[in-house]
């Protein structure tokens, strides 16, 4: 038996943890990750699906479907994978099908919901775990030992606090949500929004990233992280999703929408880490669903942003005449410009104000 503290034992012990796999962790030098382990998912694994899905009260179909949509692989079925916790989130999930909040709410509805939500906390786990990995390395570079690091986070680590953090961030991001979508909704068009929305990606991005090593890349792709979420949302708007070297938002207003996709693209240029951005943005309305937006609108922000120039950003013609008399922009009319799959459309180059005289759009023939 390891020579560990009694301390770390008691820890790993209060949490369901067997001696046989202390004695594992150790062994592959992994007593520092099971301690974090336990910390987040504390208990014993009891229960194979089938035992899990009795214990619930459904049959083990329902129960396999919903550990997919949250984002998890089959297990054998033999295998005792699951937990009393496990056993009290089934039942809580159910339990929603059997007291609705409003109206009838059935399984096919509620897993789509759960692939989404799955897919956004495996992101943001991901995230985080990728800071306490670096931690790892960091501690481990100067010579602490596995035991030595897994002693010291018994001590201090507590993860409830951070589990209260992300339910309350989910609490103000769905109560915004809920004044979005309903505040005014019209009840003919369910499902859909008038909003503005935009798309803005880095220039040359696959050919850069061919010649960077990959902290190097790691580092390009954290900046334009950084600076395109807290950009939108000081501008008052909303990031849709990361698509790669493209990051795709959402504005309430035209006026937020350019000036957000404005300053994204002259940050870029005056910044010494980044490549030029460009972006595309257009208005109107558009599907909303799972988080995601689609439709004719969307697919033209999409379209404009490949054909904008390096440092530039190109707009819909919605867009372009709701900002005619804004004097926070300077505009060009780009008439009859072919876009991909759309067709001919009239295209607004849109820049910041700069001194001038007289009106604020130009025409191009």
């Amino acid at each position: 038996m390891s020579a560990l503290s009694r301390s770390l034992r008691r820890f790993l012990r209060k949490r369901g943890t067997t001696e046989a796999e202390i004695e594992r962790a150790v062994d592959a030098e992994n007593l520092a990750l099971l301690v974090l382990d336990r910390e987040i998912m504390p208990g014993a694994r009891r229960y194979t699906m089938l035992e899990l899905a009795e214990r619930g009260g459904t049959d083990v179909e329902t129960a396999r479907a919903i550990w997919r949509a949250i984002g998890f692989p089959d297990v054998p079925d033999d295998r005792p994978a699951f937990r009393d916790t496990d056993v009290a989130a089934l039942r809580a999930f159910l339990d929603t099908f059997a007291n609705p909040w409003i109206e009838d709410w059935s399984l096919d509805r509620a897993l789509p919901q759960a692939r989404v939500l799955g897919a956004s906390l495996a992101r943001s786990a991901d995230a985080v775990t990728d800071e306490i990995a670096a931690s790892f390395e960091s501690v481990h570079g100067r010579g602490v030992s596995d035991v030595v690091l897994a002693e010291g986070l018994a001590e201090v680590v507590e993860f409830d606090s951070v589990a209260r953090l992300v339910a309350h961030v989910f609490r103000l991001q769905m109560r915004a949500s809920l004044w979005r979508r309903l505040a005014g909704a019209s009840p003919d068009l369910p499902g859909m929004v008038t909003a503005s929305v935009g798309f803005v990606d880095l220039v040359g991005y696959t050919a850069l990233v061919n010649e960077l090593d990959p902290d190097d890349v790691a580092a390009l792709v954290s900046r334009f992280g950084e600076l395109t979420h807290d950009t939108v949302v000081a501008g008052g708007g909303r990031v849709v999703k990361t698509i790669g070297d493209e990051v795709m938002f959402i504005a309430d207003s035209v006026e937020a929408a350019a000036h957000i996709a404005v300053d994204l693209t002259v940050q870029s240029l005056r910044d010494d880490l980044l490549p030029a951005t460009r972006a595309g943005i257009a208005s109107g309305t558009m599907v909303s669903r799972d988080g995601d937006y689609y439709g004719p609108v969307v697919n033209l922000a999409a379209r404009l942003t490949e054909m904008a120039r390096p440092g530039t950003v190109l707009a819909s013609a919605e867009i372009g005449e709701a900002l005619a008399d804004d004097a926070h922009f300077t505009m060009r009319r780009i008439s009859g410009r072919k876009v991909r799959d759309i067709g001919r459309v009239d295209v607004f180059r849109l820049d910041p104000s700069r001194p001038r005289r007289g009106r604020s759009v130009t025409s191009t023939p």
